[in-house]
């Protein structure tokens, strides 16, 4: 498995947060200073978990934070986040959320091949295990991009 395009400027771990809030909000930080988001987005996704609750939470600890790509995306883009201590997002099952991965999507289609790649990723419990216990953007990057 590996992930087409991805740098280490796409990995972030070790993040602190509070709740799952602050958890979203850092983890689309990169996004917003690399101009791929508009702080908006951000704000859209907050309000889509308040409103429709943790949807997006697709596996055990993982998220894929995201919104509507009229909210305010201006490139194809992703970050990984990856939790100093994990974070509830109030999903029974799937909680706490470890790492929060977030997706810029310019249209509907654009990002199918992230999303097919990311699938491979998130069914694969061994792969999950080694990221969340990375230390490291670098450890990270070598798993994410199938050189590790």
């Amino acid at each position: 498995m590996q992930l087409q395009n991805i740098t280490e400027q796409d990995i972030q771990v070790g993040i602190k947060a509070k709740d799952w809030e602050e958890a979203i909000r850092k983890s689309a930080a990169p996004l917003v200073m690399r101009g791929s988001i508009e702080e908006t987005y951000v704000e859209s996704i907050i309000d889509s978990v308040k409103r429709n609750g943790p949807y997006f939470v697709l596996t055990k600890h993982v998220a894929l934070a995201h919104a509507r790509p009229e909210t305010g995306v201006n490139n194809l883009d992703l970050n990984f986040t990856i939790l100093e201590n994990p974070v509830s997002f109030g999903h029974k099952e799937l909680d706490p959320i470890k790492m929060i991965i977030t997706l810029a999507a310019t249209d509907a289609s654009s990002h199918l091949e992230v999303i097919a790649d990311l699938t491979d990723i998130l069914i694969d419990e061994k792969l999950l295990e080694k990221i969340f216990s990375a230390k490291t953007t670098n450890e990270v990057y070598l798993l994410l991009s199938g050189k590790g």
